[in-house]
């Protein structure tokens, strides 16, 4: 998995993990791979959402100390 994926690119694929999941049409063993990569993602997704969520939080106490 690439380091540099971005979070739309990565909840794009979770879309697709969980389409090929539900499904049902893939082995134990390719399931569990699928299920391995979504976690990853899935870390990833909530890695850069906590970022982001931080950054906003900084902008406004930075505006809100200029007022």
């Amino acid at each position: 998995m690439n380091k540099k994926v971005n979070f739309e690119k990565s909840m794009q694929r979770l879309e697709e993990i969980v389409d090929l999941l539900e499904n049902g049409n893939v082995s134990l063993e390719e399931s569990m791979k699928l299920f391995e990569e979504g976690t990853k993602l899935t870390a990833l997704c909530y890695d850069a959402l906590k970022k982001a969520e931080q950054k906003i939080i900084d902008i406004s106490e930075a505006e809100n100390k200029e007022e």
